[in-house]
């Protein structure tokens, strides 16, 4: 594990293949959500272990946006928790790139050889999975021990609330939904690359892609995918991000 200068936490994910998607016969996939494809990730890389905390999102943006923030529409919903670990919300897929723009640009993170980007769509399912073929990481059934999900809290949740996959990460199939880099296209499976895809290049509809699931909304299988323009908000969208470092550089906070 890495820490950065703001203390966000990074953990290694290791180069890999799997299929991607959901299979033929599960029927509670959605048809954007087919065919399951072979995909192979290249490299290694360093995706957050939390979603983007309310803190973090502060640090470098000089704002907190969220609906459950101290100063929120939805304030009093969350009243006596540590707002600060919650995780960022109510920010659009520009917010989340801005994000990754400046924290990639303190000095700090330079020196240290350091930038940050959103995941692809094939990197954040992988990483979900964590080598496994069930609909969730945990198994093909999911209860409120697993994840934060469909209304049973209400709201969000301090970041790490749930205990982590195979890959030691968190909230992947609950709390908020998580941008990622793509663009979406209802056909892009049938098509898409076998080494490192990244995406359409132009989207049907304009919308990018949101993985995971929200407090509000059903528990996300590993295959689930969301899509929305990347100008709207919600008080269910947020984001982790992908760190990548200069080999020569090796400046990072010890792990704790």
């Amino acid at each position: 594990m890495k820490t950065n200068s703001i203390g966000m936490e990074f953990v290694e994910i290791p180069a890999g293949e799997f299929m991607m998607g959901a299979p033929q016969e599960d029927r509670q996939a959605e048809p954007d959500e087919k065919p399951a494809h072979r995909v192979v990730l290249t490299q290694n890389y360093w995706l957050g272990r939390f979603e983007v905390t309310q803190a973090q999102y502060e640090t470098v943006m000089g704002e907190n946006p969220s609906n459950f923030g101290p100063n929120g529409r939805e304030a009093d919903a969350v009243r006596g928790l540590n707002y600060e670990q919650l995780p960022v919300e109510f920010v659009n897929w520009f917010e989340a790139s801005e994000f990754c723009e400046k924290l990639s640009a303190l000095p700090e993170e330079q020196k240290a050889g350091r930038s940050y980007r959103l995941p692809t769509e094939a990197e954040w399912e992988y990483a979900c999975r964590a080598g496994t073929t069930t609909r969730f990481s945990f198994g093909d059934t999911v209860d409120p021990q697993h994840a934060n999900y469909k209304g049973d809290v209400g709201h969000t949740l301090p970041v790490g609330s749930y205990p982590p996959n195979a890959f030691g990460l968190h909230d992947m199939h609950g709390n908020v939904l998580e941008w990622c880099a793509d663009w979406h296209s209802d056909d892009y499976y049938k098509n898409s690359p076998v080494e490192d895809p990244t995406g359409p290049e132009i989207s049907q509809h304009d919308v990018r892609v949101l993985r995971g699931g929200g407090y509000l909304f059903k528990a996300a299988s590993s295959a689930f995918r969301d899509r929305i323009s990347p100008y709207l908000r919600g008080s269910s969208h947020g984001f982790r991000v992908v760190m990548e470092q200069k080999e020569s550089q090796s400046q990072e906070k010890p792990s704790e």
